[in-house]
């Protein structure tokens, strides 16, 4: 192993003790168990469907229900996320098939939530590559910058795969295991709505998850791919409390100053706890429908429009919501202003 994995790995467990990185992420890995545990591949292709859209129904994080990546995984806005095709492909896969040899152009969902998916069904199989951007952790682990490493796609997460099992060869070498199974089965108890029972030890799927985790750590700790211009010490929520807006200015006519700071340091604050910047009323994400170029992208929306103030007033962070350009164009279409959960049921009934 060499010297930047060594302390690369050091640096995960020093930020595993001391913070709540794991008990933040223990979500994944009761999503992984419970899709490992409830599927029954000599059930009907309907059946093992009705198990993975169960998987997608529970309140795992406050930021709604399911996972992030796979709720906004469609590969179409407002499409589904995964169908009964699609686990005919998995089956495939169980059944010997080869990923490359597969015919994936029908399949629903993107091909980091398809590596999410045939990693917690076949943990013996594959790697989970939930996000795109580990060929920068590999290059920077393994001193391996192969210039045509592939970004996306179909060759991006298989290329990551031999990476991702000498990963899990150095990281068994330390006391990871010891350090995340109090958490997890604290929180398995803590959120009994799937019925993941606390283990005494990992297991393949575990193991698989940790290499992910490591890696988003290595992503965004050490090598701050999700960070912009804000400081460290501005994304931290003491910091971003309160701002004063709306004072007037002398112009051809009056207008509403708005405060950027505070919507710098709050979306900051967001890509900390979600990557990807999920809209809050529709779940879509730039990042992911668009790759890097999407990275950091979103609106702010105030939910006191300045608008609609008569003078200063104090903004704080919970008065600003982070919404896509769609539905940030929807929320002013009311009058008065829609309200984030008003905009939610308007798009619930038109699904129906």
């Amino acid at each position: 192993m060499n010297r930047t994995f060594d302390e690369s790995i050091n640096q995960y467990l020093k930020h595993c003790k001391s913070s709540d990185w794991v008990r933040d992420e223990a979500y994944k890995f009761e999503f992984a168990n419970f899709v490992y545990q409830n599927v029954n591949w000599d059930a009907p292709d309907k059946q093992i469907l009705d198990v993975l859209l169960q998987s997608q129904k529970i309140k795992y994080t406050s930021g709604g229900n399911g996972i992030q990546f796979i709720q906004v995984s469609g590969r179409e806005k407002l499409s589904e996320f995964v169908g009964e095709h699609d686990v005919a492909l998995f089956r495939e896969i169980r059944n010997g098939a080869i990923l490359k040899d597969i015919n994936w152009q029908d399949r629903t969902m993107s091909y980091p939530a398809l590596s999410a998916w045939i990693a917690s069904l076949m943990p013996e199989k594959f790697y989970p590559i939930p996000q795109t951007g580990f060929h920068e952790t590999i290059g920077y682990l393994f001193h391996n910058r192969k210039e045509k490493f592939p970004k996306r796609g179909l060759k991006y997460i298989q290329e990551c795969q031999p990476f991702m099992e000498m990963t899990k060869t150095e990281l068994i070498q330390y006391p990871i295991e010891e350090m995340f199974l109090p958490e997890l089965n604290q929180y398995y108890r803590e959120n009994p709505d799937l019925n993941v029972q606390p283990k005494d030890r990992f297991d393949k799927i575990d193991w698989n998850w940790v290499v992910q985790d490591f890696h988003l750590f290595v992503y965004r700790k050490i090598l701050g791919l999700y960070k912009n211009d804000v400081t460290e010490s501005d994304i931290q929520e003491e910091h971003i409390d309160e701002v004063i807006e709306g004072e007037s200015k002398v112009a051809i006519h009056k207008r509403y100053e708005r405060k950027s700071s505070l919507v710098k340091k709050v979306k900051s604050w967001r890509i900390n706890k979600d990557p990807f910047l999920q809209c809050e009323v529709c779940g879509f994400s730039f990042l992911n429908t668009y790759g890097d170029i999407g990275k950091g992208f979103i609106e702010a929306h105030h939910l006191n429009p300045l608008s609609e103030r008569d003078g200063e007033q104090v903004t704080k962070q919970n008065d600003i919501s982070l919404v896509c350009s769609n539905c940030h164009i929807m929320l002013h279409r009311g009058d008065p202003v829609f309200s984030i959960e008003e905009l939610k049921k308007l798009i619930e009934e038109n699904r129906k």
